[in-house]
């Protein structure tokens, strides 16, 4: 399994997913819960770049490229969770990683790009 770039973001934004469930009405308005996996799943999180150089952004372009864009999973490295105690605080290691989107590039002076990617658990 790929990882991804051994890359420190500047800002991270996510929220803490659920275990996939499916709630059930019953005719006497009983409702029945199923548990479809012990995991939880579809935690979303947004990772913000400042000023990389170009060099920097094509390392994303090749891994999202090399993740056939949204398809395939990866691991994520520890640098992702700076500033975190301990990243099982958000996520438990077992849980791997994909695009949900193709990453945002916005150009700055000097060569520099702030990039934004976007991910969800599998």
């Amino acid at each position: 399994m790929a990882t991804f770039p051994t890359l420190e973001p500047l800002d991270r934004s996510y929220s803490l997913g659920a275990h996939p469930i499916t709630t059930f009405s019953s005719n006497t308005q009983d409702l029945t819960r199923f548990l479809h996996g012990d995991r939880p799943n579809g935690i979303p999180m947004t990772v913000q770049f400042t000023a990389l150089t170009s060099t920097e952004v094509q390392l994303i372009r090749d891994h999202y490229t090399g993740q056939l864009g949204t398809i395939r999973s990866f691991a994520i490295p520890l640098q992702m969770w700076r500033l975190h105690a301990s990243l099982y605080d958000v996520a438990p290691n077992y849980l791997s990683w994909r695009y949900s989107g193709p990453p945002t590039e916005t150009p700055r002076s000097g060569g520099l790009f702030d990039v934004s990617v976007s991910l969800v658990t599998t």
